[in-house]
């Protein structure tokens, strides 16, 4: 083979597996980093005192909209289903932070 076809071949290759990481990155990784580092920081400020449990869904609210509208790539990665929601612990201040996001206009 031609040195031109392996390098065309190699670019191609390089091309689509790029392609391919970014989209499994975007889809996969990304929100579970996000939903990671929000669900860390709210279990956080309440262990600190810094908000009450109750204080997360209405937290959760107000940022889902401000998200929403400024920010829709990142508030996309927080969405969560409606039967989620539905089932989501009271107890839990991670669910109930992304209930509220849920929620938000």
């Amino acid at each position: 083979m031609s040195p031109a076809k392996v390098a065309l071949i190699a670019l191609l290759t390089a091309l689509l597996g790029g392609a391919g990481g970014y989209f499994f990155y975007a889809n996969t990784v990304a929100r579970y980093d996000a939903t990671s580092s929000v669900c860390v920081a709210m279990q956080e400020a309440v262990k600190a005192q810094m908000l009450t449990p109750q204080q997360v869904r209405s937290l959760g609210v107000l940022s889902g909209s401000t998200l929403k509208r400024h920010y829709s790539s990142v508030a996309s990665k927080l969405s969560i289903a409606p039967e989620t929601v539905a089932n989501a612990s009271a107890q839990s201040v991670c669910s109930q932070f992304l209930v509220g996001v849920h929620q938000s206009p």
